[in-house]
């Protein structure tokens, strides 16, 4: 999207003009960040005038709140609307990242509880690249600490690390196409971590936090195989003559060349193969379903059952653009993601509140921000003491 574009989508936003299909292309920009320089400037001005947009009203706000309803097929009373927090966090943060939230919050649920203040004894930052690599003599490299170029050797493969990503180069020797032993290292991201390595045949994968991917240092024979604990998102190098395979527990992702993302976290209640692009066939037992571009396959292990559905693909890889982004998301789940990302303990002094949630939240916040922007839109309060958070009335 040109900028001439985008602030033309800009201003109609603005003036409470703007029509579903422009809504839709808005946010898909506004998700890409191509033009968050700009953003942040014109955001910047209107709260140095006085917080808010000097157009906006409570008469605009519900008439977005009801363009964008109708375009999911929802006609419920607009309640718990997101914008003012949200600005006032862009104000107090003074980042697009915070900005950016701006993709607002909604719930589709009457009217709840007034939003109430949160008592916070700390706070805790994001999450951030961090990982270590375990290597095949069980030698440990905390790669978040480590300096860039060669970090190890691994047989006939050099382990590099340049602008926190990892990658493995092989190169000619004795054991290099498979006349040596096979070796194994294994990455590892912490509760509130995230790492990006390359793998020795070129495929990239991205960890999410409290996930490891154990690998092969050299990719030798028929098969290309590595194993993913927590949540990855993959793009494989496509190679008709070695299919690529991700064992998942019991269940294995089988792919040539394609885009994919993986979670298998223990807390939650499926495993979900998520397919971007190209083709994959998940197989879990005698059960096996092959996907298509936009399906997830979800494996239910307490039912054993592994159906397959259309898939939010935006909503699955938020993670790897840097957002939390939820669409009828209760709060519980929501907590899930909070407790990894940040490394907390969730404590509930109360049930969680049940109202379905939606929206965008820029990761690059403090946790009480995000927790202030929770209880903005009228459900549970919050505590937190060091890296606990309770979840009050």
């Amino acid at each position: 999207m040109t900028r001439q574009r985008f602030e033309y989508l800009w201003e109609l936003y603005k003036s409470g003009s703007l029509e579903q299909e422009d809504w839709e292309e808005l946010r898909e920009a506004l998700r890409q960040g191509i033009h968050d320089a700009w953003l942040e400037g014109d955001l910047r001005r209107h709260l140095e005038e006085g917080g808010q947009h000097a157009t906006w009203s409570p008469a605009l706000e519900d008439n977005v709140w009801q363009k964008i309803q109708q375009g999911r097929g929802q006609h419920k009373e607009r309640s718990g609307w997101l914008h003012r927090p949200l600005v006032r966090v862009a104000a107090l943060a003074a980042s697009l990242l915070v900005c950016v939230c701006m993709i607002w919050l909604f719930r589709s649920h009457p009217a709840g509880k007034k939003t109430g203040e949160m008592v916070a004894v700390n706070d805790i930052k994001p999450g951030a690249d961090k990982a270590i690599l375990t290597l095949a003599n069980g030698e440990q490299i905390i790669l978040d600490s480590s300096q860039d170029g060669s970090i190890a050797r691994q047989g006939a493969t050099t382990v590099l690390k340049f602008n926190g990503v990892i990658s493995y180069s092989q190169h000619a020797g004795p054991d290099k196409g498979g006349q040596g032993p096979v070796l194994y290292n294994t990455i590892t991201t912490p509760r509130g971590g995230q790492y990006e390595l390359v793998l020795p045949d070129g495929s990239r994968v991205w960890l999410n936090s409290a996930s490891s991917l154990r690998f092969p240092t050299a990719f030798t024979g028929t098969k290309r195989e590595v194993e993913l604990k927590g949540e990855g998102y993959f793009e494989i190098e496509k190679d008709r003559d070695r299919p690529f395979a991700v064992a998942v527990n019991d269940m294995k992702v089988q792919v040539l060349g394609t885009r994919f993302n993986t979670m298998a976290y223990p807390d939650e209640k499926t495993i979900n193969t998520t397919l971007l692009d190209g083709s994959v066939v998940v197989t879990e037992g005698k059960l096996e379903k092959k996907l298509e571009p936009g399906q997830q396959a979800a494996f239910d292990s307490a039912g054993g059952r592994l159906s397959v559905s259309k898939a939010d693909v935006q909503q699955v890889i938020a993670w790897k653009t840097g957002l939390f982004e939820f669409s009828n998301t209760d709060l519980a789940a929501i907590m899930r993601q909070l407790a990894r990302w940040y490394d907390i303990e969730v404590v509930y002094k109360v049930a969680p509140n049940k109202i379905p949630l939606g929206g965008s939240i820029s990761r690059k916040l403090n946790l009480k921000e995000v927790l202030d922007l929770l209880e903005a839109n009228g459900i549970n309060h919050f505590k937190i003491e060091g890296r606990k958070v309770f979840v009050l009335s």
